[in-house]
């Protein structure tokens, strides 16, 4: 079972891997930010530290976060700054 978040109110449950669903996704519209989640990169409000190697994803428009490794913490700066 797979979550995905593709708007600020949208998850989808499938019985698909996220291997699989990432595959069909548009990189530059979405992310793997995480072993669990893959997100719509403009439903980023804020990222915060949780921990020393992982972070919250704050999305817009709703209460629901996700996680991020650093990994692809570094991969969002470079892609925004």
């Amino acid at each position: 079972m797979a979550f995905l978040f593709s708007g600020f109110y949208l998850i989808f449950l499938t019985s698909q891997s996220l291997s699989s669903l990432e595959e069909k996704l548009d990189p530059e519209q979405f992310i793997r930010c995480h072993k669990s989640y893959i997100i719509k990169t403009d439903a980023i409000r804020k990222l915060e530290v949780y921990g020393r190697w992982t972070y919250t994803v704050k999305l817009k428009d709703t209460e629901e976060t996700a996680l991020m490794t650093s990994e692809k913490y570094e991969e969002i700066k470079k892609r925004f700054l």
